[in-house]
């Protein structure tokens, strides 16, 4: 293992080495210069054991060290230390066949990785144990990507945390943007009665453009992704939540696995209306309860945007002694808001396979006003799903109250989410 690593040390030194720009001698790739806009070197190598005087041996240093734009390269290790990205970046994890890269904080930080950069960040094949409130996390039009990285909350605290969060409340037209794809992230909070820690997955917020693809999110005491409207109510978040697969989600507010809309407490009002804007796409995600918790009520509430739950395995999610919630009842998808003063919402419901939810496999709130499409989903009969005065054995429908009744005919005779069906003929 010594000389494997010593081999990609050399090559990396020699790559740096590369990078220096004609006429510039060696010992320029080995001091940092600020001289003229805090120019550093392209890239930096990060490793705790070199004598090397040009390698960093934190990756604070490292960031420190490299110029907008360039990469920081870390080898296998483990670094106590928070840090903090104030320009934009790629943070990376090499040489894998010698061990993960762990960022593992001392005591319980604000954060383990902070953003202080509107510039494109990417942490990619890094392992970051969560010790406090937040893992990853921006604040502001921040700009991150997140691959290949697993995000792991150790001894979580009680209370409520967040292991990859961007939120973006200021308004004024600015954006920000949050990715994350193929990464594992898990709250490592076990089905036991509560209290346990509130934690989310995956939190955008606000003024946000987000993408979530191919994660596997496990084991939170909160929402495993959490899509929260900003703090007043307003602005625009757009995500598209694409082929995740999502196991344990034992929400302390016993809201939902997937949850789209503001943060409890936050209520409209006649005179503070609810305005935000967005669509909000979940599909082809699995979402499961493989250890039959009673805390989650739905696997996805929809309360706020508009856009497709489309080609989800929603299995057993929702068992019999799960119970309902100040804010939604028990099912599979619950659409709408148990409040006042919630507009109706108006995504299509399509080419889902939901099969043995109790209570309910779709559960429409009394707020909804509009005839949403729900037609060719696989309710776990050939017969069609129960309830509403319908004929079929499947995973009900029910509707709340005065609420419009979703249109739920032609549907599947039989699983439809994992094929390329467009109908259900």
């Amino acid at each position: 293992m010594t000389a494997r690593r010593n081999r990609l040390l050399l090559a990396l030194s020699a790559m740096l080495a590369g990078c220096a720009q004609d006429g510039a001698g060696p010992d320029a790739l080995l001091v940092p210069s600020f001289a003229a806009g805090r120019v550093g070197r392209p890239s930096v190598l990060v490793n705790a054991t070199s004598d090397d005087n040009g390698t960093a041996k934190t990756i604070q240093e490292g960031i420190d060290m490299v110029s907008a734009g360039g990469k920081v390269l870390v080898v296998p290790g483990t670094y106590n230390e928070a840090i903090v990205i104030d320009k934009g970046l790629t943070l990376e994890g090499i040489g894998g066949e010698s061990g993960p890269v762990v960022i593992a904080p001392p005591g319980s930080p604000t954060s383990v990785i902070e953003l202080a950069t509107t510039e494109p960040v990417m942490i990619r094949g890094i392992t970051v144990h969560v010790p406090g409130a937040n893992g990853i996390r921006g604040f502001g039009p921040v700009n991150l990507t997140v691959e290949g990285a697993a995000v792991i909350a150790v001894n979580p605290q009680l209370g409520v945390s967040n292991l990859i969060f961007v939120a973006n409340d200021a308004g004024g037209g600015s954006r920000a943007r949050m990715v994350v794809r193929h990464s594992f992230v898990d709250g490592t909070v076990t089905n036991r009665a509560p209290p346990y820690p509130q934690s989310f997955a995956l939190r955008p917020q606000g003024d946000v453009d987000a993408v979530f693809e191919g994660n596997i999110l496990r084991r939170t005491g909160g929402a495993c992704i959490f899509v929260v409207t900003r703090a007043d109510l307003g602005g625009e978040l757009n995500a598209e939540i694409l082929n995740n697969d999502l196991d344990e989600c034992h929400p302390l507010g016993r809201v939902s696995a997937i949850l789209v809309g503001p943060v409890a407490g936050n209520l409209p009002s006649p005179t503070r209306p609810l305005t935000a804007t967005g669509v909000v796409n979940i599909i082809g995600n699995t979402i499961r309860n493989s250890a039959e918790a009673c805390v989650t009520t739905t696997a996805i509430a929809y309360e706020v945007y508009t856009g497709r739950i489309e080609r989800n395995r929603i299995v057993n999610v929702v068992q019999e002694c799960a119970a309902p919630t100040g804010r939604n009842l028990q099912g599979g998808i619950w659409v709408g808001r148990l409040q006042p003063f919630f507009p109706a919402v108006t995504p299509t419901v399509r080419f889902n396979d939901i099969v043995g939810n109790a209570h309910a496999g779709l559960r429409i709130a009394s707020n909804q006003t509009v005839v949403i499409d729900a037609s060719c989903n696989y309710w776990g009969s050939a017969d069609g799903p129960s309830g509403a005065g319908l004929s079929g054995t499947g995973d009900a429908l029910v509707v709340e109250g005065s609420a419009t009744p979703p249109a739920v005919t032609p549907f599947a005779t039989a699983p439809i989410a994992a094929t390329e069906a467009t109908s259900c003929s």
